[in-house]
């Protein structure tokens, strides 16, 4: 079914809770939240590209503020993800925090001049159509966590792959302490990873899950020291022919994401594959006679 008509039958059958506000405001552009998230300055998200190992590093930098996000840092990343789109040669992204802690969430300078409705409206319109863009990027990602990941930081941790915790981290769905909710698409990933139980159970108490906690519910997938330990976690996942890694990702998020019928997400399973039956690295492999040991 085409997503027109899908949004068409979700729109027909929806009818939220009569005891809950919904936003009837007027809707914005891509374009108009971008103008409007760029007046609010501070910090940067830090790229960089290692073609020889097919690994970009993304690094979350606002330390005046505890690696807050502000408007302009959320277009910064919109620009991140348009550059990775077209990166054909990826296999993967590391994202971390500079200096010891990962992101304390958005900026409250920030919060406090765009706080209204339409306000955040723009903004939960701009950042969940930037983060399912990068779950969509046939990259496998990362998130190395370390010091304390909290609110919107959750939701940019919880968008990855995969999430590795230092001994000493945190990670919150801090938001309902600010009176709000996961607006970046944050409630609907966890739910996706954890489980509806779990996810409600974090995100309804906005407790901080530690490292052994976050192991034993499935948050966190491995413990490790530092960065450079996270990026080489990441390198024996990457470290086949790009083709097949950037495939395995793409039908990964297809079936994650989609909201398409069983018999869709199979397709394009074998569509994905197909190519890559006879392709240059399956053959290499057929010749060199590779054994599974």
């Amino acid at each position: 079914m085409h997503t027109s008509v899908l949004k068409q039958v979700f729109r027909r059958n929806f009818r939220p809770m009569a005891s809950v506000a919904m936003y009837e405001g007027p809707e914005f552009s891509m374009e108009d939240c971008k103008n409007h998230l760029s007046q609010f300055c501070g910090g940067s998200f830090d790229l960089q590209i290692d073609d020889s190992c097919g690994i970009a590093t993304l690094v979350i930098n606002h330390l005046a503020k505890k690696n807050a996000i502000t408007g302009s840092m959320m277009v910064q990343f919109e620009e991140v993800v348009c550059t990775l789109e077209k990166w054909i040669n990826g296999k993967g992204l590391l994202l971390y925090g500079a200096e010891g802690n990962f992101c304390s969430g958005g900026d409250l300078n920030f919060a406090q001049k765009t706080s209204s409705p339409e306000g955040g409206y723009k903004m939960a319109t701009f950042m969940q159509n930037v983060l399912s863009r990068l779950q969509k990027i046939p990259l496998i990602s990362v998130a190395f966590i370390d010091g304390y990941a909290l609110g919107g930081g959750a939701e940019l941790a919880i968008s990855c792959d995969f999430r590795l915790f230092s001994k000493n981290a945190s990670l919150g769905f801090v938001h309902a302490k600010m009176g709000i909710m996961p607006a970046w698409g944050g409630m609907t990933m966890a739910i996706q990873t954890l489980g509806y139980k779990t996810a409600l159970d974090l995100v309804s108490t906005a407790r901080l899950v530690r490292t052994p906690e976050a192991q034993n519910i499935g948050l966190c997938d491995a413990v490790v020291d530092s960065a450079e330990e996270a990026k080489a976690w990441l390198s024996e996942r990457v470290k086949w022919d790009v083709s097949a890694t950037r495939a395995i990702k793409a039908v990964a998020a297809n079936v994650r994401n989609s909201h398409l019928t069983e018999e869709h997400i199979w397709d394009y399973e074998k569509k994905v594959f197909s190519p890559l039956w006879g392709g240059p690295a399956n053959q290499q492999a057929l010749q060199s006679k590779v054994k599974h040991k």
